[in-house]
């Protein structure tokens, strides 16, 4: 088509659908104009263009009089005069009537262009990264909900087949929407970075595209603030659970699909999740990390598989209650948990229930303990821990020249499960020098080979 031949010379990565509707020529299509040129109207041109980049932006008549309103260089480059734009009802009354020939011309463009902008990576058509919170420039947040609800039909499809059977929000009794609507309503929050009240917008927008104007747009169904209601009465166990399920449904149906090395690589990291509420019997809350800007919080441990650009989620497990480590196995005073039994069940997790190997684990600085060494030395697993900088390795690290340093059959005392008292383990205490992308030296632990130079 002519018109896409033409959008075809400006098309590439950068591209936005202003640039390419104000490159067209339209010599060709004015001559079709059923108004002459004396009729008291908006130019053809300009107006033709309007029409096209509501096409490509999927925006409403009244969307598209925002955008030429709000933002005077659009307008400009359109062919408007800034200061005297089409209204909403000049735009319908055009689209139905002076410009209803070419409707079918101007859709079937809109197709092929956004086609070519995908071949080409422009994101022409595509939804915007930023947050659909804030209005992005040149488009209102309806448009956005617009090109969401169209983006993520497949993906709410597949999500409906295999993770939301994992997940189990409780729906009050005589509630007007069905089962998986919560969970709809979370998933488009997700995907639009929105807070719950800005995500039931985008929910009702997919649900009813077309509402009447003086309707909300989450009317037949949940709220943002019934969303919060059903997540603030689930207990961390019962969020971890089905985090848990949905990844192993989740893994099971990519792991055809996905290539990573087998046996696989997991990182083992601490999450947390600030708390601003009442601490009265909340057993599960405790305080926060000196360097955190909030004084309580839950806390979270999460195992993910790593590779060559692969990172993704395959087991959770909330920490801070006695039967998170199994007391009875340990010797000196009960904390609320052990490192070691948070690897032996985050690995048996991984292992068990998404039935994937582990071979090396890399885990954060608060797994540097005597315990967690024994634990992955027993199921001779390799890995790499970051090392606390107690007074050992303080003078380790006194003793250092200018190049990497290695401490074989390194040994390291603390409470192991099942052994009374505490426990001898060794690893391999490995330091290196600042370079261009560390600006101190770091040190780690490690049972992995490592030569000195």
């Amino acid at each position: 088509m002519l018109l896409t031949k033409q959008a075809e010379e400006v098309l590439d990565g950068t591209t936005d659908a202003v640039e390419v509707v104000s490159h067209l020529d339209l010599a060709s299509y004015a001559h079709d104009d059923p108004f002459p040129d004396w009729h008291d109207s908006k130019p053809f041109k300009p107006m033709f263009r309007a029409l096209l980049l509501a096409e490509l932006d999927g925006a409403s008549d009244a969307a598209l009089h925002r955008t030429l309103d709000e933002e005077p260089d659009v307008a400009a480059d359109l062919g408007f005069d800034p200061d005297d734009v089409p209204n909403q009802s000049t735009l319908s009354r055009a689209r139905r009537n002076r410009f209803e020939a070419f409707q079918t011309r101007i859709e079937e463009s809109g197709r092929q262009i956004r086609l070519l902008a995908a071949r080409r990576g422009s994101p022409i058509g595509t939804p915007y990264t930023d947050s659909a919170s804030e209005e992005p420039t040149g488009s209102s947040k309806r448009t956005v909900n617009r090109l969401i609800r169209g983006k993520t039909r497949e993906m709410v499809d597949e999500l409906t087949s295999v993770v939301f059977p994992a997940v189990d929000f409780d729906r009050p009794d005589g509630a007007i929407y069905d089962d998986e609507e919560l969970l709809l309503l979370e998933t488009l929050l997700g995907v639009t970075g929105t807070a719950a009240n800005g995500g039931a917008e985008t929910y009702g927008d997919y649900v009813n595209p077309e509402p009447d104007l003086d309707d909300p747009f989450y009317e037949d169904g949940p709220s943002g603030e019934t969303l919060l209601t059903a997540i603030k009465e689930l207990e961390p166990d019962e969020i971890t659970e089905m985090i848990n399920r949905g990844a192993a449904r989740v893994l099971t149906r990519a792991k055809p699909h996905v290539e990573f090395e087998r046996p696989v690589m997991i990182a083992i990291d601490m999450t947390y999740i600030a708390y601003y509420g009442e601490r009265d019997e909340v057993v599960r809350v405790q305080g926060a990390p000196d360097d955190k800007s909030y004084d309580w919080c839950y806390k979270f441990a999460t195992a993910s598989v790593v590779g060559d650009n692969i990172q993704f989620t395959a087991a959770m497990l909330p920490i801070g209650d006695a039967d998170d480590h199994d007391p009875d196995e340990y010797s000196g005073e009960d904390k609320s948990y052990r490192a070691g039994g948070v690897v032996r069940r985050l690995v048996e997790t991984v292992e068990e229930r998404i039935r994937l190997s582990v071979r090396r684990v890399y885990a954060d600085r608060e797994f540097h303990a005597a315990d967690v060494i024994d634990v992955l030395e027993q199921r001779d697993l390799f890995y790499v821990i970051p090392a606390k900088r107690d007074d050992r390795v303080k003078r380790f690290i006194a003793r250092m020249d200018d190049q990497v340093t290695v401490k074989d059959t390194y040994p390291m005392y603390g409470p192991v499960k099942g052994n009374p008292g505490l426990t001898r383990v060794e690893t391999t205490l490995v330091g290196l020098p600042p370079d261009e992308d560390r600006d101190r030296i770091q040190t780690f632990l490690t049972n992995l080979a490592v030569n000195s130079p």
